[in-house]
């Protein structure tokens, strides 16, 4: 329709990543088809939450998501979305474990991490394959952001940035600090543990997801 502009442009867009704990070790002990089917099932529930978000699926890396919010167009509830689709991955991954578990298969466990930032984002590519992405140092954040939820033994973490936006009714732990390898200032970063809804009770399900 012509609405997203060929090179790119400046945004501000909110970033998710997920990965699978252990995925190499799981794959090890599974077959090809084993492998793929469980893939499958996982990301077909990952991703209806993602889209029920209002969100989109940027890339699959492996076993990894990338999603975006506010990209190609934003609006003020952008990263409140990404936490609470995050949010309800988790209670969906506690009821996909418990039908593994039926099936005595192994249960996965996933860290996710969010950050709202600058990004370019446009048609990145060749002639003859573009792909619509964003690219910058707000990717580079969610991504390290993620890696460290195995660190930290937790699931979801988002930057103290995302947080700014979103403190009215997303609930999380104290600010912990992070140092990133080739940063001068540390990566500041909040535990996410529910939300409240409009009467101001929390929902959560973290003690599920541990």
């Amino acid at each position: 329709s012509g609405a997203i502009k060929l090179g790119g442009e400046k945004k501000t867009a909110t970033i998710f990543f997920s990965d699978i704990r252990n995925f190499t070790a799981m794959s090890e002990s599974l077959s090809p088809d084993q492998v793929v089917s469980m893939l499958n099932e996982y990301l077909t529930e990952m991703v209806k939450i993602i889209y029920k978000h209002k969100g989109v699926v940027d890339k699959y890396i492996g076993d990894a998501i990338m999603a975006l919010w506010g990209v190609p167009n934003g609006t003020p509830d952008d990263t409140r979305n990404a936490v609470l689709a995050a949010l309800e991955m988790r209670e969906k991954l506690a009821e996909l474990n418990k039908r593994r578990e039926r099936r005595g298969q192994p249960v996965i466990q996933i860290g996710m991490g969010i950050h709202t930032g600058p990004v370019l984002a446009g048609n990145i590519g060749s002639e003859q394959r573009l792909e619509y992405t964003v690219i910058g140092d707000s990717v580079n954040q969610a991504s390290r952001i993620e890696s460290f939820t195995k660190e930290l033994k937790t699931d979801l973490l988002i930057s103290e940035q995302a947080f700014s936006l979103v403190r009215k009714t997303i609930v999380v732990g104290p600010v912990l600090s992070i140092a990133v390898k080739g940063k001068s200032e540390s990566l500041m970063v909040h535990q996410v543990i529910g939300h409240k809804d409009a009467k101001g009770t929390l929902h959560t399900t973290l003690s599920k997801s541990q």
